[in-house]
């Protein structure tokens, strides 16, 4: 049947009665049946009307075939609001028909109009979501908090910030131990993001949105830049995965986490993994891990689709080294009743069907052991001993050096439009900083130099050379963590990876 909807928000001498507009209204109908629906005391500035909710959802059931109305206006005021009714009345193949503006859908020019009407509305549209957009980026520059529940390991707490209203995010004693203890189960102890999983699962320890722990809770958590104290190292890897940031370096003193906020490249993406073209901001609140920590497993994640094993492994001095060229994943050592042959992660997980035959462990470890005394007389003698860190003086260094260069970059755009005389003085000037460049990054690479660590221990590589044979698996094992980053097999060939 046919619909007759009228709307009239006050009477008013100047406007048109409930009845009139049905009055208009019936001139189009003939001897159809027809249904009224009428909304009185209500603004066509939204949608939540009784008697217009109650045609919607008559239409959604299959009884009404039209929709007449005495003019546009009396559906909605709002052109964002006609849109979405018209996409409805198209849905469910509903004509349409406006009395007084002879907007008939019926007809081209009830269409061409209804098209004007639809471009004027995705305008519109797109201007509110670029509004809300642009308060978005905004509140997200100036370190205001941007929606959403807190992160495990914080509480959020209602404050001020620059006179405005908003919300920060405060330590939790308890949970804030247990994001320390991942961080190191994950560097430190290499443990995989499952294994840690079911290590939280198993003593009853939810989420903050109260689930069971996975993989990917984990991953989001170890990547998320919120719980790093974040220094110059963190500025300048930040800002080498894309990330544009808000703060000058010198605002990464190593003691207030980060806020991410963009959106992600694509769909199948984490929030955290691919950060380009996304915001970065130093937050209020303070952070839990320190900027070495949270690095190091930044570095592991970057490398590894998961990371490699514990290297505890006591069937080959290459455990923890091996990893699957098909797949990337690590490959650990199984032991039959007759033979030792290697097996990766996602073969046991059932994704990995490169592999077309048995590889033994003793293929691998006779050609990996060749090649790493081939290196070893290479380097023969050569070691670096262990030294004390000077990770805050390098990291101050890197601040001075990173607005060296700011400098630097601002004096050069400025001979652009400078005179002779006044270009001579900026380029005295630049060359001072030039110079004063060289001085910060040579200290630099002699303090990165110091603060290196050799897993070697100070032990000379031509002792190794000479006792070889006698020694254990661990000795061997050492050895070869000192020197090499990555075994890669594949049925046909070994990748051999140095660190040097």
């Amino acid at each position: 049947m046919i619909a007759i909807y009228a709307r009239q928000s006050v009477d008013k001498k100047d406007s048109i009665s409930i009845e009139s507009q049905i009055g208009f209204c019936m001139k189009e109908i003939s001897s159809e049946k027809y249904k009224i629906y009428s909304d009185k005391g209500y603004s066509g500035s939204n949608i939540n009307r009784p008697a217009f909710e109650e045609m919607i959802r008559d239409i959604k059931i299959g009884i009404i075939e039209k929709v007449v109305v005495y003019k546009l206006d009396r559906i909605s005021r709002s052109l964002l609001d006609f849109a979405q009714i018209i996409e409805c009345f198209n849905k469910y193949k509903v004509e349409f028909i406006s009395q007084t503006e002879k907007f008939d859908t019926t007809t081209s020019m009830g269409r061409a109009m209804l098209s004007i009407v639809m471009v004027f509305a995705q305008l519109e549209r797109e201007t509110i979501q670029q509004r809300v957009k642009d308060n978005y980026y905004q509140r997200g520059k100036v370190g205001l908090y941007l929606g959403g529940i807190a992160p495990f390991g914080f509480n959020k707490v209602q404050t001020y910030l620059n006179g405005k209203k908003t919300y920060m995010f405060e330590r939790d004693e308890e949970k804030s131990e247990i994001v320390g203890q991942i961080y190191s189960m994950y560097a430190e102890e290499s443990k995989s993001l499952g294994g840690i999983a079911r290590f939280l699962n198993s003593r009853k320890l939810k989420t903050n949105k109260g689930h069971n722990w996975t993989a990917t809770a984990l991953g989001r958590l170890i990547r998320n830049p919120v719980y790093v104290k974040a220094n110059a190292d963190v500025y300048l890897y930040l800002k080498s995965k894309g990330a544009v940031i808000n703060n000058d370096i010198s605002d990464f003193i190593g003691e207030n986490g980060c806020y991410v906020y963009g959106e992600r490249q694509s769909i199948t993406t984490s929030k955290f993994t691919d950060l380009t073209n996304n915001f970065v901001t130093i937050a209020p609140h303070k952070g839990i891990i320190s900027p070495e920590l949270w690095l190091k497993c930044q570095y592991i994640a970057d490398e590894n689709k998961h990371l490699k094993n514990s290297g505890r492994g006591k069937n080959s001095w290459l455990s923890g080294l091996i990893k699957c060229g098909y797949c990337g994943y690590a490959v650990t050592v199984v032991k039959s009743r007759e033979f030792i042959y290697v097996n990766c992660g996602g073969r046991k997980s059932g994704f990995c069907h490169g592999r077309k035959r048995v590889i033994y462990l003793k293929e691998i470890e006779q050609i990996v052991e060749t090649k790493l005394l081939e290196k070893m007389k290479s380097l023969k003698g050569d070691y670096i001993k262990e030294t004390n860190s000077n990770f805050r003086e390098i990291n101050d260094l890197k601040i001075q050096l990173a607005e060296v260069e700011e400098n630097i970059k601002k004096l050069v755009d400025s001979l652009l439009i400078l005179n002779e005389t006044a270009g001579n003085y900026v380029n005295e000037k630049i060359t001072e900083l030039d110079n004063k460049k060289k001085q910060l990054q040579n200290k630099i690479n002699k303090l990165s130099i110091d603060n290196s660590q050799s897993k070697i221990n100070g032990e000379d590589l031509s002792e190794y050379l000479k006792n070889w044979d006698n020694y254990g698996l661990e000795q061997k094992k050492g050895a070869a963590k000192a020197l090499i980053e990555k075994v890669v097999i594949t049925d046909e060939e070994i990748e051999i990876v140095f660190k040097i």
